[in-house]
């Protein structure tokens, strides 16, 4: 496990043996097959693993960037500002995923199974939870919006580098995946918790 720190208010843990090697996405009527806990795991595993390792590289991609190439373009300085904030509020958001909203659900899950009983103090929380994570990727919506803004839909400038093309691809790439971990936790995640409490 390696720790790499882009600034004093967090550090990121990054498991790189995981983190270099991305599974394809499987196809959605399998994911429908699957149980909480695996749900869970796989959200856990790949998406916020991959997110967090994604983070470290792209804000280091943009911090150079800034460095080499302030004086020609200074509004490189407001596209790190902004991303700081951005990933700043993304890691806090997995993380209440991870200690609150997840441990939750798999509760929930845990008692319906062994007690054919549903814990209903505990779905309130899970459910508050879930209605502020789906306004929280609502947000995170807006925030990408914002980032296309700044780049002018990520078009290079006249005298772009290698730096400024890896930094501009990498982030497009990152909006993608983060749109389709977004989309996962809705449809297969939320979903499939809902079902538990309806049967």
């Amino acid at each position: 496990m390696n720790t790499k720190t882009t600034n004093r208010r967090f550090v990121f843990p990054v498991d790189t043996k995981v983190a270099e090697s991305k599974p394809p996405m499987l196809p959605s009527e399998e994911f429908r097959q699957w149980d909480i806990h695996a749900l869970v795991d796989y959200v856990v595993r790949h998406y916020h693993l991959n997110a967090k390792s994604d983070i470290v590289e792209i804000y280091e991609l943009a911090q150079k960037l800034f460095t080499t190439s302030c004086d020609k373009h200074p509004e490189l300085a407001k596209l790190v500002e902004e991303l700081f904030l951005f990933y700043d509020d993304l890691l806090f958001h997995m993380k209440k995923e991870e200690q609150i909203l997840f441990p939750g659900i798999t509760h929930l899950c845990d008692k319906k199974l062994h007690e054919g009983a549903f814990d209903y103090s505990t779905f309130g929380i899970v459910n508050e939870y879930s209605m502020q994570m789906r306004e929280e990727h609502e947000d995170i919506e807006r925030r990408f919006e914002s980032f296309r803004q700044l780049t002018n839909n990520y078009k290079l400038p006249d005298d772009a580098n290698l730096l400024y093309t890896s930094l501009f691809s990498k982030m497009r790439q990152f909006e993608s995946e983060m749109m389709q971990h977004m989309q996962f936790e809705s449809q297969f995640l939320l979903t499939k918790v809902m079902q538990l409490y309806e049967n």
